[in-house]
C-alpha cells in the first residue's frame, strides 16, 4: 500500500508551503523560506546543500537527531553512513537535483537502536531559478520496534521501498 505523502500533516505542510514560496517559478531559493513562518515544522526539518559531489546537512531538526540518535548538522552525507547508504541517499538527492522537483522516499531501516519506516519530502532550492543549490528535505517517522544495535548497523536494513516524483501542478521550465 502507497503511503499519502500529501495526507501527512508535516509533509503536506511542507509541500503547501514550498508551492506557495514558489509562485510561479519552478522552485523557491533558500532565502524564501522563512523558519518563522513554519515554527511547527522545523523540528521535522534539514537543509541539505550541495557542495561538488557532496551534500552537507545544514540543518537537522531535533526530531531527526532524535530518531536517528546523532546530530549531523554541518556533516557531509558520506560523513554520516557507510558508503551503501550514503550512496543510496545520494541518488535521491541527485534525483532532486537533475529533475529539479521534489522527490518523496519511504524507506526502512535501523537507526541507532530504533528499527523505523522514514518518511521523506525532498524540495528542491535554488537561487537562479535553474540550478539546484539546496534540498529543503521534511522527514516523519513511524517506529517499528526498540533493536539493538549502532548506527553502523544501517546498512543491514536500509532498502527503498516507495520513490515516486511529486506532482506540483505547473510544469518545470526544462533545464538549460
Amino acid at each position: 500500500m502507497k503511503f499519502d505523502y500529501r495526507a501527512d500533516p508535516i509533509l503536506g505542510e511542507t509541500l503547501a508551503y514550498w508551492q506557495g514560496k514558489r509562485g510561479n517559478r519552478s522552485m523557491p531559493s533558500r532565502r524564501d523560506i522563512d523558519p518563522a513562518e513554519i515554527p511547527k515544522l522545523l523540528p521535522q526539518l534539514q537543509l541539505i546543500e550541495m557542495i561538488g559531489e557532496r551534500y552537507r546537512y545544514r540543518l537537522v531538526g531535533t526530531s531527526l537527531v532524535q530518531a536517528f540518535g546523532k546530530d549531523y548538522t554541518g556533516k557531509h552525507a558520506d560523513e554520516v553512513s557507510d558508503a551503501a547508504r550514503a550512496g543510496a541517499i545520494s541518488r535521491i538527492y541527485r534525483l532532486v537535483q537533475e529533475k529539479r522537483q521534489p522527490v518523496f522516499l519511504r524507506s526502512s531501516y535501523v537507526a541507532g537502536k530504533n528499527e523505523l519506516i522514514a518518511n521523506r519530502l525532498y524540495l528542491p532550492l535554488s537561487n537562479d531559478d535553474r540550478t539546484v543549490g539546496m534540498i529543503l528535505g521534511a522527514l516523519t517517522f513511524e517506529f517499528l520496534k526498540p533493536i539493538a544495535g549502532e548506527w553502523g548497523s544501517a546498512q543491514l536494513a536500509f532498502f527503498e521501498s516507495q520513490v515516486e516524483m511529486v506532482e506540483t501542478r505547473q510544469a518545470l521550465a526544462p533545464h538549460r
